[in-house]
């Protein structure tokens, strides 16, 4: 039997859905529809055409802890299997390691690359499609697959369609890929029936992509290869040095092989895809009401029409506003047109050239205990609420550069400080000097919120050692 291994590309930024994705914490992080985090519904997808321990995950240093804790959740055999790249080097890099990751385990090994990034609503139409694809990939054949168009979309690349393959049901040649087009062009190949979006998802054996990487783009390769031989695994993680890892060009797949590759097939598919890279896209899938106005939060709308209404943290009020996406968190508002994909980005490059943290962080973020939000921070102290679940505990832990103070607010904490134990209520405070071994457990059937104050000259999230973990977190490099 073929060894199939999904291939999970997380390492995307999601700069035009800012505030909501941030680049330490971006949009496949994140639950917007409520069934957990893109990153965790593509590998909910992935455990079931493939064990968990195929399950091969690729990401950047920067996103890699909360990408490790959020598969942990969906089960913790995948997070063995995560190629950490130092940065980002576009899909030809990561497919390639991904390739040669497998291939070390099994020569025949056949991948299923997927974005995180994307919704899927038919998961039967997708497995179908990649049970064609596999046979394709066994034969030899890159398999791309093809969306039919609902609108004149400017944003997708497009991929016309040729001959049958008499052998392949359903399976066609490419005739040709069309770059992302004008609106004009975009209207003519909506109306096209042999026109499909270009979904980036990809099905064929690690042999093959690794041949024909080698064969298009012999430098690239090259360099991958020398890149994968100098690898550095530790605690189950597959890292590369960035003196290797960043000579590697930083290309497309569709541009270094499918485009030139005379061993591509497309396979027709209408999964309920959608690539949610922009407000745009996540307003499609968002339930609408008789005016065709998404509201997410606190949010009170009168004489609104076709807007996105999001509030995190607090009431937003919209009155006559049409064709918006206006996007509440606890630090930035954004109001915006739908479709101004471009000017966010210029928005998101203007505070990173300020250094605003606005840009790389969201104030909250989530934890397989449970999760955090920043309530204010100020030089030399930061205040912060912990939500922990019930069963939750954190890491046993210690700081170097900072002391914290702990006071419940509502259910029941067990706290350990070096060898003390101490049972705190609702209105009870305990204080943790620096360098204390210590632990917060919630053992109760309640939820357990504490307040924690921070005081040092550095707070970063990265001030901690490990001692012990129940979600396999140990080392002084993970936070």
């Amino acid at each position: 039997m073929t060894e199939r291994f999904p291939v999970l590309l997380a390492g995307g930024l999601g700069t035009r859905l800012w505030p909501l994705s941030r680049e330490i914490y971006p949009k496949q992080l994140m639950n917007l529809s409520g069934d957990g985090s893109f990153l965790q519904q593509a590998a909910r997808r992935a455990v079931k055409v493939a064990p968990a321990g195929q399950i091969i995950t690729v990401t950047t240093e920067a996103l890699y802890r909360p990408i490790r804790d959020q598969l942990t959740e969906i089960d913790p055999v995948i997070a063995d299997n995560i190629l950490v790249e130092p940065e980002g080097r576009n899909t030809t890099a990561a497919i390639a390691m991904s390739a040669l990751y497998a291939k070390e385990r099994d020569k025949s090994a056949v991948l299923l690359v997927t974005p995180v990034d994307h919704a899927i609503q038919d998961e039967k139409t997708i497995f179908q499609a990649f049970e064609t694809a596999v046979d394709v990939a066994n034969l030899g054949g890159l398999v791309t697959f093809g969306i039919k168009p609902t609108r004149p979309e400017t944003g997708f690349g497009y991929i016309q369609r040729g001959q049958k393959i008499e052998t392949a049901d359903g399976v066609f040649e490419v005739e040709s890929f069309i770059e992302k087009p004008s609106h004009t062009v975009a209207q003519g190949l909506f109306t096209d029936p042999d026109v499909y979006w270009n979904s980036g998802i990809f099905v064929f054996s690690a042999k093959t992509i690794l041949d024909e990487i080698e064969r298009l783009e012999p430098n690239l390769f090259a360099m991958s290869r020398n890149a994968f031989k100098q690898r550095v695994v530790k605690n189950k993680v597959t890292s590369f040095a960035s003196t290797d890892y960043l000579k590697i060009p930083a290309l497309p797949i569709d541009k270094t092989v499918m485009e030139r590759s005379d061993k591509v097939a497309l396979i027709p598919c209408d999964p309920g895809w959608c690539d949610v890279g922009s407000w745009q896209k996540l307003w499609e899938i968002t339930p609408h009401d008789g005016n065709g106005v998404a509201l997410t939060g606190d949010v009170i709308a009168h004489g609104c029409h076709n807007s996105l209404l999001r509030s995190e943290s607090r009431l937003v009020a919209c009155v006559g506003v049409e064709n918006l996406a206006v996007v509440e968190t606890a630090d930035a508002v954004l109001v915006a047109n739908k479709n101004s994909d471009e000017g966010i980005r210029t928005i998101v490059k203007h505070l990173s050239s300020l250094n605003r943290p606005e840009a790389s962080r969201n104030l909250g973020e989530t934890r397989p205990w449970g999760s955090f939000r920043i309530l204010l921070e100020q030089p030399g102290f930061k205040i912060k609420e912990l939500v922990i679940k019930p069963g939750g505990k954190l890491s046993l832990q210690s700081h170097r550069q900072r002391s914290e103070h702990w006071v419940v607010v509502s259910g029941q904490a067990h706290v350990t400080r070096n060898k003390e134990i101490e049972l705190l209520h609702f209105n009870q405070s305990t204080y943790i000097p620096p360098d204390v071994c210590h632990r917060l457990e919630n053992l109760g059937s309640d939820i357990l919120r504490v307040i924690e104050v921070q005081c040092g000259d550095y707070l970063g999230e990265d001030d901690i050692v490990r001692y012990d973990d129940s979600y396999g977190r140990i080392s002084d490099e993970t936070a």
